[in-house]
């Protein structure tokens, strides 16, 4: 009878452990959000407020400027160009992750002419009341959903309000950077449209789709706000939310509920959903949060079955799941099957967060986004720190045949961290190295 008191007390004292809340107290806000630090990083490329664009929608190109994104009216764009398949999200979205990469280079390079002239163009963008004409979740509930009758061609009004706070987000992400920079009236301008946007679209909690896509299904934006307002209990309580909201769409095998399950789009929506968690969980992280080994170990799993997609399309495919309707699913051989292209430094997460290599994947790596933002999670992985940011996992000096001389500390560092997750990518390359 003890053994089982005994044993019952330590399920129930691991099942707690593994449920602990984050508290407020455990929260700190990195300036970066992503990072404690900007830093200059090639990886972002060039970015400018000065820039144009090109919009592909239903095959004609119209060409857009940086300066026509304060005001754009995206509600009556959406409604005339867009449909359940094509979001025609660029318009509004590209100057969003423009903007953040042009303030991360303006900050990382200390130009503070730069700086200033991407406050002000903040400024237009909240004084022109950008995006706050978008539909509801309120007038949502009024809309027929997506894919009527299961018609492409049929309006979706979820993707008006999603992208439009997803957008929005992006540009708090370079507020928040900017924050530090701003005058006390400058602060009082971007707060008024930044309260106005949240308390219209974000206090009703974005709820997301069936599965687990862009933004966390909306947390990042509750994220970054959180930080703009520095309110600690607002980014605990979503992280708590979104620890739980990811327990629920990632399965045990590491399969994700409606994203792996799209047909011939599975691989594509299946990595969509590791990317924004991936993101997602690296932003917690830096907030000061603590991950539940369970749901560490469901990442874990959907990584390797990403890299399941790549290597065994059928295996992938036969994994069963009695679902609810799933949208958006196609068959046939003719689909593209690869990565999500948008995912531009997917491999570098998986990578740094859980020594996990991506399997070669060259359409992926043909298709991804070279340099920039990337939209789904509000920065660039490859500038988390100097390593990537050279291409270089190894500090070596070659000699003349070629062989290291030197090994960087910090990726040796790196191979002992990551052993609790069961992955030995790390050891094996430094004793690779060290046998050279």
């Amino acid at each position: 009878m003890k053994k089982i008191l005994i044993i019952l007390f330590s399920l129930l004292f691991f099942s707690l452990s593994a449920q602990a809340k984050v508290k407020s107290k455990d929260i700190k806000f990195p300036a970066g959000v992503y990072t404690d630090e900007i830093k200059s990083c090639k990886a972002i490329g060039y970015a400018s407020l000065e820039q144009d664009f090109d919009v592909w929608v239903k095959r004609v190109r119209s060409t857009y400027s940086m300066q026509d994104f304060p005001g754009f009216d995206w509600s009556s764009y959406h409604t005339k160009y867009a449909d359940s398949r094509d979001t025609a999200h660029d318009v509004i979205s590209y100057p969003a992750k423009t903007f953040v990469a042009a303030v991360h280079n303006a900050i990382g390079s200390g130009n503070q002419d730069k700086i200033d002239e991407a406050i002000q163009y903040l400024i237009k963008v909240a004084e022109n009341k950008t995006l706050l004409n978008t539909i509801t979740p309120k007038q949502l509930q009024s809309k027929p959903a997506c894919w009527k009758n299961g018609d492409p061609a049929s309006p979706c009004w979820y993707h008006e309000y999603e992208v439009a706070y997803q957008s929005w987000s992006l540009v708090m992400i370079g507020a928040t950077q900017l924050k530090p920079y701003m005058t006390e009236k400058e602060f009082k301008v971007v707060d008024k449209w930044a309260k106005k946007f949240w308390n219209k679209y974000y206090k009703p909690r974005p709820k997301g789709t069936e599965g687990f896509y862009a933004h966390a299904n909306g947390g990042l934006g509750i994220l970054v706000y959180a930080h703009w307002s520095d309110n600690k209990k607002l980014a605990a309580n979503e992280i708590n939310y979104r620890l739980k909201r990811i327990d629920h769409y990632f399965m045990e095998d590491g399969y994700i509920k409606g994203n792996s399950f799209r047909g011939n789009r599975s691989q594509f929506y299946h990595t969509y959903g590791v990317n924004a968690t991936l993101g997602y969980i690296w932003i917690a992280k830096q907030f000061g949060a603590k991950v539940p080994e369970n749901i560490e170990n469901k990442i874990i799993n959907s990584l390797h079955i990403s890299n399941l997609a790549i290597v065994d399309r059928e295996k992938f495919l036969s994994r069963e799941w009695k679902r609810t309707r799933v949208t958006n699913t196609t068959r046939g051989a003719n689909e593209s099957w690869y990565t999500h292209p948008e995912g531009l430094g997917m491999d570098t997460l998986m990578l740094e967060m859980y020594g996990i290599e991506l399997a070669n994947d060259p359409m992926y790596l043909n298709k991804r986004i070279k340099s920039g933002i990337d939209n789904n999670i509000g920065f660039n992985p490859n500038c988390i720190n100097d390593q990537y940011d050279n291409s270089k996992e190894v500090s070596v000096t070659l000699s003349e045949n070629g062989n290291p001389k030197e090994i960087s500390a910090k990726l040796i560092e790196k191979c002992k961290s990551l052993t609790k997750y069961g992955n030995n990518w790390y050891y094996n390359k430094c004793d690779e190295l060290k046998s050279k």
